[in-house]
Parts: structure tokens; sequence; C-alpha cells
């Protein structure tokens, strides 16, 4: 099962966690799998590489796991304002696949 934890404040995702493998099939051949890390490590990616954020994000990637904390990486508002557009469209895409995989994926959001 993977596990999503979504954290807003404010209205805004402030933290994100995606851990597990959906073992919807074999290793290496699990699609769900395949698509939530992609748009996970995605996401990351966007958020060091596009907008420059490598030396203020404190993220973690690991087999199986992902993590991100916006709300502790020290961004300034315009940062945060363009993290929140890459970080919503992520939400959008894992929504939909939690919803589709509901039996592989849960997706849980918290309001802080």
């Amino acid at each position: 099962m993977i596990r999503i934890e979504i954290q807003r404040q404010k209205n805004k995702i402030t933290y994100f966690e995606i851990k597990g493998h959906a073992n919807f099939s074999e290793y290496g051949e699990d699609v769900i799998c395949a698509a939530v890390s992609s748009v996970g490590q995605m996401t990351v990616n966007g958020l060091i590489e596009t907008l420059k954020l490598k030396k203020k994000l404190k993220f973690t990637e690991e087999d199986g796991y992902i993590s991100c904390d916006l709300k502790n990486s020290g961004l300034t508002d315009d940062e945060l304002e363009n993290a929140d557009i890459l970080v919503e469209s992520m939400y959008s895409y894992l929504k939909e696949v939690a919803k589709s995989y509901s039996n592989f994926v849960k997706l849980k959001e918290i309001k802080i």
C-alpha cells in the first residue's frame, strides 16, 4: 500500500510524504508505483531545478519514500507561491490515482 500524506496550512500545501509500495504487480512492472513515485520525484526535482530551491529545500528521497517540508525550509513568500503551483499539480494527480486505485493508494489530507 502506498500512503500519501498532504498537510495544508491556510489552504497551501506545506508538507507532503509518499511512502510504501503499491504491490499491484511485480517489482519493476508496477505501474501504480511508477506513476506515484514519478510525480513525487518530478515535483521535488521541479522545486530543486526549476525553482532553484536546492540549498533551502528540506526533502528526503529514498526507495519507497519521498518527503518534502516546505513549511520549515525558510522559503520566501514568492518561493512558496511558485512552489504551490508544483505541489498542487502533484496533489491533483495523486488524488486521481488514489481514487482510481483505492485498494493500492491511500491519500490523507491534514489541515493545520
